[in-house]
């Protein structure tokens, strides 16, 4: 059952384009933008476009609650990078506005789930993305809430600390967002190969754990080296640098060993959950589904100040993968005009119709301008 309408295809199509553009393709992981390649490997094994794969699950699982139901989705991020040990930008921004949506859409209460040490942060981020961030038995009750809990970084404790989440929560479905994941030796890599084991949660065994229930998960990444991106394993070990060979003591290489039910490959994980907003935007012709250019320069910059940085300098500065604010916020705002478009007309479009449905007046037209 598709709960999109024929025209959603091609609007998911530029949308997939759209957020896959190598905007900044200057990165130490490859001299090309490997973002078309990692795209086009994840496109093969996509019954259509990526995003509005993702955008159906989102649907169809949030759609399945009725009545007294607790509604709520659990949304994963947080990448502490090295060698600056804090936490990036990219997935935190993206996690708020696509929580604000799934608020807007669905009044599912979203728990985010991300590294101890990032908890307080993204506490921050979330209150002035309008939330208010409760326990998860208040957040579920009250309109406009949610919760921000950390996960271990024991690998000895995330089987069990997963299921006890999924029992606790029993969440419609679980998004991965910009999350580093393990490769076939259970070693967790950064893009540029570094062992980043001992900074991140294992929030691997919530996505194998959700999958085993039959809960849906959705992975969101950008590199290669993240949750999902196990999908295409093959290729991201065939085209980074570090695919193969990391350089750090397990010599077996930065591609992700956990795939996901769907998998959105974009230039930055933000743009992945814009684009699931956009998809949800057109679904139910509402334009408020998806944020606008300034929030999320707004959030960019309030993601700064509560600590993120971008990965590219180390500092708390208002961008995300060396890519400034201002230009991030353009890629929204032609990601609204996309999606505003397929499903309200202009009416410069209305008169151009009515102005050219008369071939013979037209031709008449044309003369008389001759003429004059």
């Amino acid at each position: 059952m598709s709960y999109f309408d024929s025209n959603a295809n091609n609007l998911a199509e530029i949308i997939d384009h759209l957020i896959t553009v190598p905007v900044f393709s200057g990165s130490t992981l490859a001299n090309r933008p490997v973002v078309l390649e990692l795209y086009a490997a994840a496109r093969a094994k996509s019954n259509g476009p990526l995003v509005l794969e993702a955008a159906e699950k989102i649907v169809s699982a949030a759609s399945a609650l009725e009545g007294e139901e607790k509604k709520s989705m659990i949304l994963t991020t947080g990448f502490v990078v090295p060698p600056w040990i804090r936490p990036e930008t990219d997935g935190p921004v993206g996690t708020v506005s696509l929580a604000r949506s799934l608020a807007l859409a669905f009044d599912l209460a979203s728990i985010i789930i991300t590294e101890p040490d990032s908890v307080e942060k993204q506490v921050k981020l979330a209150e002035q993305g309008g939330f208010r961030v409760a326990g998860y038995e208040k957040a579920i009750k009250v309109p406009r809430s949610l919760t921000v809990e950390g996960f271990t970084l024991d690998r000895s404790a995330a089987k069990r600390e997963a299921e006890r989440l999924l029992e606790r929560v029993s969440p419609c479905a679980v998004i991965s967002i910009e999350k580093a994941s393990p490769n076939r030796r259970g070693v967790f890599h950064s893009g540029i190969g570094v062992d980043v084991s001992s900074l991140s949660s294992k929030v691997d065994a919530l996505i194998d754990s959700a999958r085993e229930v039959g809960i849906p998960t959705i992975g969101i990444g950008d590199a290669g080296n993240e949750i999902g991106m196990g999908v295409i394993e093959d290729t991201v070990t065939e085209i980074l640098p570090t695919g193969k060979e990391c350089g750090c003591p397990c010599h077996s290489g930065v591609a992700s060993a956990v795939s996901t039910d769907s998998l959105i490959v974009t230039g930055t994980s933000n743009w992945g959950c814009s684009a699931i907003e956009a998809m949800l935007s057109y679904h139910f012709r509402a334009p408020e589904l998806l944020h606008d250019g300034a929030t999320e320069e707004f959030l960019i910059r309030t993601a700064a100040s509560a600590g993120f940085v971008d990965p590219a300098s180390g500092f708390a500065d208002p961008g995300v993968d060396a890519i400034p604010a201002k230009i991030h916020a353009s890629m929204i705002e032609v990601l609204n005009f996309v999606t505003k478009s397929r499903y309200t007309e202009s009416v410069y479009i209305k008169k151009y119709r009515e102005f050219t449905k008369d071939k013979e007046k037209i031709a008449r037209l044309i003369k008389d301008a001759e003429e004059s």
